[in-house]
């Protein structure tokens, strides 16, 4: 088998690489986060896992965004599954 060079492959299933452009203050959330992980749970994980984690997560919530009716913000829906684990 050959070596492989670069990276290791992380991910089983076809991906897209994009940009995204973030305010300051959730890059910081994203470092304090990251921190945090590394010293509660010896876990070192990137800005890109972190944020890999949270659509994961929203993604298997099963909240139906489509459905919610007034005026909710993605925020407050997002708000709203987090609150009810």
């Amino acid at each position: 088998m050959p070596k492989q060079i670069g990276r290791p492959i992380v991910h089983t299933e076809p991906w897209a690489k994009v940009t995204v452009v973030l305010l300051d203050r959730h890059v910081a959330y994203l470092d304090e986060l990251a921190v945090h992980l590394r010293l509660k749970h010896g876990w070192a994980a990137s800005r890109a896992e972190l944020i890999r984690g949270l659509i994961e997560a929203a993604t298997q919530s099963h909240v139906d965004v489509l459905a919610e009716r007034g005026g909710a913000t993605f925020v407050q829906l997002l708000r709203k599954m987090l609150l009810r684990k």
